[in-house]
């Protein structure tokens, strides 16, 4: 599932948002309220539950020695650092989009505002 922004968020949003991905599960209200909290933001996400996709499952098991810890979240794209955030905190899922963004930012190469 992925969210997209609504129009008058995505005309005033970064020209590059990190990718992110959201590991979690419905029940979780951990994985509720960052969910809720990235939307808030307007920050696109994918989310995946762990308890239905079989890869979301693999996946987060992996990260978390066997465990279904949630949400982890994955903050990062190709070539960038990858963040891997275990049941983080709103200022710290803030923090790390953050650096990411930071990152991307100081990036040699065309902007969309160049």
């Amino acid at each position: 599932m992925s969210f997209d922004l609504p129009d008058d968020i995505a005309a005033s949003a970064p020209a590059a948002w990190p990718s992110i991905v959201v590991l979690g599960r419905d029940t979780c209200e951990d994985t509720t309220r960052s969910r809720a909290h990235l939307a808030e933001r307007g920050i696109p996400f994918d989310y995946r539950r762990v308890d239905v996709d079989p890869d979301a499952d693999a996946r987060i098991r992996d990260l978390n020695d066997g465990a279904w810890v949630t949400p982890t979240i994955l903050i990062g794209d190709a070539g960038a650092p990858l963040t891997i955030l275990r049941e983080p905190s709103n200022t710290a899922l803030d923090a790390a989009i953050d650096a990411a963004l930071a990152w991307t930012r100081s990036r040699p190469g065309p902007r969309a505002s160049d």
